[in-house]
């Protein structure tokens, strides 16, 4: 919820600053082997307004697996109505690497493992997103290519196809109860052939002067309640945590997920006219 730019490469550039935003999370804690993320982004619009770059990195832990990742973001936005229309793309590879040496083995077993070699697997993804002050919409598809292993042992194979890709739907609107009472609802659905169709219900509550408080709370269906919070240090700072309260297939053997991020901005005063709340 903090960092579209994940999700939706035509995201960036839309905070209209320089907007540098870290991210850590431990998921299903207590689960041998868990995941946990290292996210680290940053974007910005150029001079002419219409362009913006951004640049993304990801380190993915799980099990005895590291996934890392690197992309370039581009997105071209222009006026429409009262609000922008953005167009996004983005362009990078993943870099897969097994440590065996990790491995918990009988104490029987004597033959040892070689760590793999790290593969390089390119991909692409595209997106398209609205905005103005008042609500936000979204539409992308992040990654366009897959990957099978060759029979022949020779490596990974790149395919695309309707049916491998996630079309990830977004939207969210604002609604001012007060200048220090705000509301903020919005929701994820993430749709793929062939698979049911998995949404995230959000409400975020903003309170006091310059929304220095969001309280929040969120459905993942058939995974998580989460509970989350993010505090305006200042105008350049932002800190939040969320806590997801396991309802899966993992309940019993996690005690829920952390995640905290961490955001940085080049501004030096808040627009009024103009807030940032998506």
């Amino acid at each position: 919820m903090m960092n579209g730019m994940a999700i939706n490469p035509a995201y960036t550039g839309s905070r209209e600053v320089v907007s540098l935003l870290f991210t850590q999370r431990w998921q299903w804690v207590g689960f041998d082997g868990a995941p946990s993320t290292t996210a680290i982004s940053g974007h910005m619009p150029t001079k002419s307004k219409n362009v913006a770059f951004g640049i993304q990195f990801i380190d993915d832990k799980y099990g005895v697996t590291n996934n890392m990742s690197v992309f370039g973001n581009y997105a071209y936005r222009f006026r429409l109505g009262s609000g922008r229309l953005s167009l996004g793309l983005k362009a990078g590879v993943n870099v897969k690497s097994d440590n065996l040496r990790k491995l918990n083995l009988p104490q029987n077993f004597d033959t040892p493992f070689d760590n793999t070699e790290a593969i390089y697997l390119p991909n692409f993804g595209f997106g398209a997103y609205y905005y103005n002050n008042k609500f936000f919409t979204g539409l992308s598809i992040p990654t366009l290519l897959s990957y099978h292993e060759e029979s022949s042992g020779n490596g990974f194979k790149p395919y695309s196809s309707i049916n491998s890709y996630n079309f990830l739907l977004t939207g969210g609107v604002i609604f001012r109860v007060t200048d220090n009472f705000k509301i903020k609802p919005s929701t994820l659905l993430r749709y793929r052939y062939f698979s049911p169709a998995q949404y995230d219900l959000n409400c975020n509550f903003i309170l006091f002067k310059d929304d220095l408080l969001w309280l929040g709370a969120s459905y993942r269906s058939k995974e998580a309640i989460v509970g989350m919070f993010e505090f305006q240090i200042n105008t350049q700072w932002r800190l939040g945590y969320s806590y997801d309260y396991t309802i899966g297939s993992f309940a019993k053997a996690s005690s829920g997920s952390h995640e905290v991020t961490l955001r940085y901005e080049l501004r030096y005063k808040i627009n009024a006219i103009n807030p940032r709340y998506f």
